[in-house]
């Protein structure tokens, strides 16, 4: 019975968690999460505040603002606004950016 300890090494969770994580559908799920997340934190609190739904889908990142004025300004810095969300994720994976 001592063999079976000596089967199983023991891994620190850091290793194991990244092993999970590395499965496709975890992966792609917690991608489009951090995507999402991007936004707030390239943009900061005070749009953040105005901003009802973040949703990422075919390369696009979907922005729901509840404020017609802010739309607006934003709109005008689009190509922008992607290249510093990009810039945060430190890689190209949203190429568009849809304020509705």
């Amino acid at each position: 019975m001592s063999d079976s300890k000596e089967k199983y090494v023991p891994k620190l969770i850091k290793s194991v968690l990244k092993d999970v994580i590395a499965q496709k559908p975890l992966k792609k799920g917690i991608q489009q999460i951090r995507i999402c997340n991007a936004w707030g934190e390239t943009m900061g609190n005070h749009i953040l505040s105005y901003t009802d739904e973040v949703r990422f889908s075919q390369n696009t990142l979907y922005v729901k603002l509840r404020s017609a004025p802010l739309k607006i300004e934003l709109s005008y810095g689009l190509d922008t606004l992607v290249k510093r969300i990009n810039d945060h994720l430190g890689g190209e994976f949203v190429q568009k950016i849809t304020l509705v």
